[in-house]
C-alpha cells in the first residue's frame, strides 16, 4: 500500500470537495479497483468519505471535516514524515510536495535523512528501472515477463506475477508466482534480464504466497570453520555475526558458521586466496583443492 498516495487522495478531497474514482485513477495512475481499496482504508481510518450514485454523484469528503496535527502526537508525525521520506527513496518517486505540506502542519524539522543508491561502487545498473517497473506490476496485479540467470548460471524465459520486493544480505529479490512453473519463486533482481511490463492484468485466485525463509533453499545447509587473515576484518564483520566470529592468539578470524553448500561457497574462499584457510570440513578443502586443479589447467 502506498502510504503517501492515501495521504494524497485525502488532500485531493479536501481541496475538490467531489470527484469520482475514474478521475482519482487518472490522477494517481493507478487502477480503480486500488483506488476503492485506498477509500476502504481511508474509512476504516476513520476519515468521513461519502459516496453518491447517479449522475451527480460521487465520491467526496465530509464538509466539516478538517485535518489536524492534533490527530497525530509528536512521535506519530515523525513516523508518518520518515514512511513518506522512505517510499519516495525506496520507489524512486518525487514526494517532496506531500512532505512539504505534512512537515508545515505538523510544525516539524524537514530532515533529509535517507538515500537509497541502486547502483553498485563499481557501476551503474538499471535495478532503478527494474523496482519501479515491479512495484507497478504488484499493485496492479500486472504480469512481468523476463529472461533468469539461475544459480546454476542457465538461463530461462518467466512470466511471473509479482508479489514483493524484499531486500537481503545486501541484494534485493522478487517473490512472485511463477505461471510458468504454476508456483512461486524467488528470483536475484541482478539476474533479471529484458524485464517487460505487459499490460495483461492477473484476476485469478492463487494459494497464499509462502513465508520467505530462504532464497537457496533447495540447497543443503553446511557447518563450516574457516580462519580468516588478521587484515580481513572488514569482510569477517561484514559477512557474519558476531558470535560466529572468535580471535586466535595471532589475532586471526576464526568462523564457525552454517552456509548453503552450493558453488557459491567455493567461489567465496577463493575470493580470499591465500588470506583464508579451511579448518573443517575436510571434504570441503578437497572440492577447494579440485576447483584449483581445474584453473591450473586453463593457465596451462
Amino acid at each position: 500500500m502506498a502510504v503517501s498516495r492515501l495521504f494524497e487522495i485525502l488532500y485531493y478531497l479536501v481541496d475538490h470537495k467531489q470527484t469520482t474514482a475514474k478521475e482519482l485513477a487518472e490522477y494517481f495512475e493507478v487502477s480503480v479497483r486500488t483506488i476503492y481499496r485506498d477509500l476502504d482504508r481511508l474509512l476504516v481510518a476513520g476519515i468521513p468519505i461519502n459516496t453518491v450514485q447517479g449522475n451527480n454523484g460521487g465520491i467526496s469528503i465530509d464538509e466539516n471535516f478538517v485535518v489536524e496535527k492534533a490527530v497525530f502526537n509528536p512521535q506519530e508525525q515523525k513516523q508518518i514524515l520518515t514512511a513518506i521520506q522512505t517510499i519516495e527513496h525506496l520507489q524512486g518517486t518525487n514526494q517532496n510536495a506531500l512532505v512539504t505540506k505534512l512537515t508545515a502542519m505538523f510544525d516539524q524539522e524537514q530532515r533529509d535523512w535517507i538515500e537509497v543508491d541502486f547502483s553498485t561502487w563499481h557501476k551503474a545498473n538499471n535495478l532503478n528501472h527494474k523496482f519501479y517497473l515491479l512495484k507497478e506490476a504488484v499493485f496492479n496485479n500486472r504480469i512481468v515477463e523476463f529472461n533468469y540467470v539461475n544459480s546454476y548460471g542457465e538461463n530461462s524465459k518467466r512470466k511471473v506475477l509479482p508479489n514483493k520486493l524484499f531486500f537481503k544480505s545486501n541484494t534485493w529479490y522478487l517473490q512472485g508466482y511463477c505461471l510458468i512453473k504454476t508456483d512461486y519463486r524467488i528470483f536475484k533482481l541482478t539476474r533479471i534480464n529484458d524485464l517487460v511490463l505487459t499490460s495483461d492484468v492477473f484476476n485469478e485466485k492463487i494459494k497464499f504466497p509462502p513465508v520467505i525463509t530462504s532464497y537457496d533453499n533447495h540447497f543443503m545447509m553446511k557447518k563450516v570453520k574457516l580462519k580468516f587473515n588478521k587484515n580481513l576484518g572488514n569482510v569477517v564483520f561484514d559477512e557474519f555475526n558476531k558470535d560466529e566470529i572468535l580471535l586466535d592468539q595471532a589475532g586471526n578470524y576464526i568462523v564457525e558458521t552454517d552456509v548453503f553448500d552450493n558453488y557459491w561457497l567455493i567461489s567465496f574462499i577463493l575470493s580470499f586466496g591465500s588470506q583464508i584457510e579451511i579448518i573443517e570440513p575436510i571434504d570441503l578443502k578437497e572440492k577447494l583443492l579440485d576447483e584449483i586443479e581445474k584453473i591450473k589447467k586453463i593457465y596451462k
